[in-house]
């Protein structure tokens, strides 16, 4: 299996200039709820209540609820624009690759829902100015004077992306980890409930604490923790290969265009190569897993170090 890679480009008006046009068109319709969308609410000093609130909310830790919050509202609002003109190459993009990755987690498919929810929602872009549905999201939601709380969170998540971390243990309930090539470091809490140990390598989403003003001191994993093992020969060790990972990094960074390590480093975590080259290599490169983290092994760009490449699988065919 090898997803197709496609490339698109965009011409006139914005597909968020468009779709508010085509909001306008549609009000009458009631095709997307703009009332609902101006009426959501998120602030700071709002937060207790908000969870609260919210019966599945009050029983997740309150920097995981207040993302999740958010989420739902974005979710709702995309839902709604399947008839939309505007996003309908989008929309046929996503609906495409879940039919390709079948994203629900193993053991159908090592591709999470929260992993594939944040792509679809914030990685994945269309035409020369890279909009996303969340790019979208905030422009229309800007348009329509939704909060401007709710529009500073989802912008925090269509900045966030994928990232590969080194586990350095332990802060009272939460982990602390090591970017890797960024060498940043942050505390974050896991709501999979994998606590992992020093060394290993997390391929994870981490949303940032949400609020300056009311800082909560510590990120969150958003999506469940892919952990790399190295595999040497038939023996597997949890510990990551850091050294082979900023190898990988070297081979791999010139290869974006961009004119600094670090912006290489963070368009390949949010972009990727193509399209779906991270998608491609988590489906490739899946060797276990548990409920709270599913375990991978082998490089992007090394086929025959992934079990699941067409490489590997022709030499054991």
């Amino acid at each position: 299996m090898a997803a197709k890679s496609r490339k698109t480009g965009s011409s006139g008006p914005s597909i968020a200039g468009r779709l508010i046009a085509d909001l306008i068109n549609f009000r009458k319709q009631k095709v997307v709820d703009l009332k609902a969308v101006r009426n959501a609410r998120i602030r700071a000093e709002e937060l207790e209540a908000v969870i609260a609130s919210e019966e599945e909310l009050s029983r997740l830790d309150p920097v995981h609820a207040v993302y999740v919050y958010a989420q739902n509202k974005m979710d709702i609002f995309v839902a709604q624009l399947g008839s939309v003109p505007a996003v309908k190459g989008l929309v046929a993009i996503c609906v495409d690759a879940d039919r390709e990755y079948m994203p629900h987690g193993p053991p159908m498919s090592p591709l999470t829902l929260s992993y594939f929810t944040c792509w679809s929602f914030f990685d994945l872009c269309s035409g020369a100015r890279k909009e996303s549905f969340g790019t979208i999201t905030i422009e229309v939601f800007r348009a329509l004077k939704a909060d401007p709380g709710l529009i500073r969170l989802l912008e925090k998540m269509q900045a966030s992306r994928m990232g590969f971390y080194v586990h350095e243990g332990f802060s009272g309930q939460h982990v602390r980890l090591r970017e890797l090539v960024t060498e940043r470091g942050l505390t974050a809490t896991v709501p999979s409930g994998h606590k992992g140990q020093p060394g290993e390598i997390w391929l994870a989403r981490i949303m940032p604490d949400p609020f300056e003003e009311l800082p909560f001191g510590y990120s969150v994993v958003f999506t469940t923790p892919y952990v790399i093992w190295r595999l040497e020969g038939d023996s597997v060790f949890e510990v990551g290969d850091e050294r082979g990972w900023l190898a990988f990094f070297e081979r791999t960074l010139g290869k974006t265009g961009k004119p600094d390590r670090l912006a290489a480093y963070e368009h390949l975590m949010k972009y990727g190569l193509s399209r779906h080259y991270w998608n491609e290599y988590i489906f490739e490169a899946y060797l276990n897993h548990v409920h709270e983290a599913i375990f991978l092994t082998g490089f992007p760009d090394l086929p025959l170090s992934r079990p699941h490449s067409r490489e590997s699988t022709d030499l054991r065919s």
